[in-house]
């Protein structure tokens, strides 16, 4: 841990990257000194006061007055007369453009002005009486929120000291309820946001879970995203106490909490909390229902691997007792337990459960069935992860062989078995029999007239890894824009939650291979482009897999160039992949490594010694050293790694000291 805090102390110092095209810029408003600001908002507050206890008359002066010290002149003149609805709209509008710029400061001033607007609607209105409703004041809390997104705590605080001191519970309730929605959102959807996640939940917990608080199951969903953010960070023990304040009292831990058990190890205790909740007997063999129950909880099990092959391991033996083959459970059961070993470094025991479903499948359904191929794309994966290449190749080519008996290439098993035996070859250094395979297919691809252009796309990329390994880069790269034609454009383009498409693919294979050639700044653009189409989606995971190699990709092309911002965003990397996976990780590596290799190809070679210290801590840490005994070809690949991370501290060294 030592070597990791130094690192990213040393890489912090570079400038912080821009990682996305800037968005248009709001509407701004004119200038406001600090001490109007003050007085301004000073004369709302008292005007929320008066209108949460039905003092209508006495609020219509104060927010009339906030307005015309904090107003445009112009706008605040036009609001006496019919037209001020208008002024009303371009507010929201401006309101709307700064939200979506991510100008939170910009936001806050629309947004006091907007609720300035409807609070002096409601304190007009003086044929009513009592309370004003909630719906009338509630642009407050969305205030609120920006300015806690700006950094501005203390004025946000201010703002909501009348509802929390209100005679009626329903202001308090609203306003946390508010927040808490708010947070929610930012923690599931909000895309680069999400680092204020935090903040926010810390301001409203804060304001709301005080003694004699009156929003308790607000109060909760707060600790329940808390406790999700401490997870995500790497704090078990405090997410665990957040969402143990998350659960009502007499009710059961909700599936997040009991993912959480599984995570910090305790298998055991987790089944029988499980088990518990389920109704059966705690330490009881498991049963269906809580077999069932537990492949729901593993949807929770959050960052890692650990805790759902820990729940899918358990599970799979019992589907295996309980259920027929045809049973979607048990098949699925045993597919993402054998591809959980595959991604984790250990497909020697992914091999036997695909063999296993592979056999009843042709057994059930037969061996040209569906169900049988695509088993076999998983096993030949499997195999293939265990250096097994040959193997794999004939895995691959049992579907290649079906595909030319039918001249159907249409199909993903299809496809997938050319980029299989493309793969396999050139893994051992077949790179003329990889030309001929490929050659030929993409004939045969190019020909057929149903084949859909994302599948050709992925042909035309495999033929491409071909002439690459060949070293005919340029014809490689006239591959590359063969598919990136058949795909969208780039302002088209929407990057979906999936993560099998082309034309992501297709762009960061392009990118690659003008970097190989040394143009990467050419490539630059590309890589901006695919790290903003991704942080678009806000169904994308922001510390998941699509996001951080889009972030590692753009970041060794800055490196390439010599930019000091792709250090900071690799050390920002290496931070986040510390926290979340631990120092001696394969994240970390996935960082450590090509962070080390760009700064050496960019002759920085002092600067590359720290990330190559890393990597090597890290391949020779416990977690990448097996048992002698029982070693076996993945065991090998390790090996290698380690001495290919030793010879890159030695390299890294070497060149530093000339």
């Amino acid at each position: 841990m030592r070597i990791t805090v130094l690192a990213i102390g040393l890489l912090l110092a570079a400038p912080a990257l821009a990682q996305d095209a800037p968005a248009p810029s709001p509407a701004q408003l004119p200038a406001l000194q600090p001490d109007a600001q003050a007085r301004a908002d000073t004369l709302l507050i008292q005007a929320a006061e008066h209108l949460i206890v039905g003092r209508r008359a006495d609020a219509a002066p104060l927010v009339r007055e906030a307005l015309a010290l904090a107003g445009p002149a112009d706008d605040v003149a036009k609001l006496q007369d019919q037209t001020q609805f208008d002024v009303y709209s371009r507010w929201l509008d401006a309101r709307t453009a700064a939200m979506k710029a991510r100008d939170f400061a910009t936001f806050a001033r629309w947004a006091w002005l907007t609720a300035a607007y409807r609070m002096k609607g409601a304190a007009e209105r003086t044929s009513e009486t009592g309370p004003v409703a909630t719906d009338d004041i509630d642009d407050i809390f969305f205030m609120t929120y920006g300015l806690v997104l700006a950094g501005e705590e203390a004025r946000a605080r201010a703002f909501l000291a009348p509802f929390v001191a209100a005679a009626y519970p329903a202001f308090e309730t609203a306003f946390a309820k508010d927040m808490a929605q708010r947070a929610v959102s930012v923690q599931n959807w909000g895309g680069q946001d999400k680092p204020r996640a935090a903040r926010l939940v810390a301001f409203a917990i804060a304001a709301f879970d005080r003694p004699a608080a009156r929003a308790p199951d607000a109060v909760r969903d707060l600790y329940r995203v808390q406790g999700q953010i401490l997870r995500t960070a790497g704090d078990f023990a405090g997410a665990r106490a957040a969402f143990v304040k998350a659960r009502k009292p007499g009710t059961p831990p909700a599936d997040a909490e009991l993912a959480l058990m599984f995570a910090m190890g305790e298998v055991d205790a987790g089944i029988r909390a499980v088990q518990q909740v389920v109704g059966d007997t705690p330490g009881a063999p498991l049963s269906r229902r809580a077999a069932d129950r537990l492949i729901e909880v593993a949807g929770q099990t959050g960052s890692g691997n650990a805790a759902t092959i820990a729940i899918y391991e358990r599970v799979y033996p019992v589907y295996l007792r309980l259920l027929k083959f045809d049973d979607l459970a048990l098949q699925n059961a045993g597919s993402v337990l054998a591809n959980l070993y595959v991604e984790t470094g250990d497909p020697a025991r992914a091999e036997p459960i695909l063999a296993s479903l592979l056999a009843s499948a042709e057994k059930r359904w037969g061996p040209e069935s569906n169900g049988a191929l695509g088993y076999v794309i998983e096993l030949a994966g499997a195999v293939e992860a265990q250096n097994r290449m040959a193997e794999a190749e004939l895995l691959y080519r049992r579907i290649w062989a079906l595909s030319l008996r039918y001249d159907n290439f249409e199909g993903d098993d299809s496809r997938e078995a050319f980029a299989g035996i493309t793969r396999t070859l050139l893994a051992r250094g077949l790179v003329a029999d990889a030309l001929a395979f490929t050659a030929d297919g993409i004939a045969r691809v190019r020909a057929a007239k149903d084949v859909n252009e994302w599948r050709r796309m992925f042909y035309l990329l495999a033929r491409a890894d071909a002439l690459e390994a060949s070293g005919a880069l340029a014809e490689a790269e006239a591959h590359a824009r063969e598919a990136l034609a058949l795909g969208d454009s780039d302002d088209k383009m929407n990057i979906a939650a999936m993560f099998d498409d082309p034309n992501v693919f297709t762009r960061a294979r392009l990118a690659h291979l003008l970097e190989r050639q040394g143009r990467a700044a050419h490539a630059e653009p590309i890589r901006r482009l695919l790290l903003a189409k991704i942080e678009g989606n806000d169904m994308i995971p922001w510390e998941g897999e699509y996001r951080t190699e889009a972030l590692r990709a753009l970041a060794t092309n800055l490196t390439l160039q010599g930019k000091d911002e792709g250090i900071r965003l690799f050390a920002d990397r290496i931070a986040a992949a510390s926290r979340i996976y631990g120092t001696d990780s394969p994240q970390l590596l996935d960082v450590a490594e090509p962070f080390a290799r760009a700064l050496l190809r960019s002759g920085r070679a002092g600067a590359a010694l720290t990330p190559a210290r890393i990597a090597l801590a890290a391949r020779t840490s416990a977690r990448f050293t097996g048992d002698a005994a029982r070693a076996n070809l993945n065991d090998l690949a390790l090996a290698r790694k380690r001495t290919e991370a030793a010879r890159l501290m030695v390299e890294a060294a070497w060149k530093a000291s000339r």
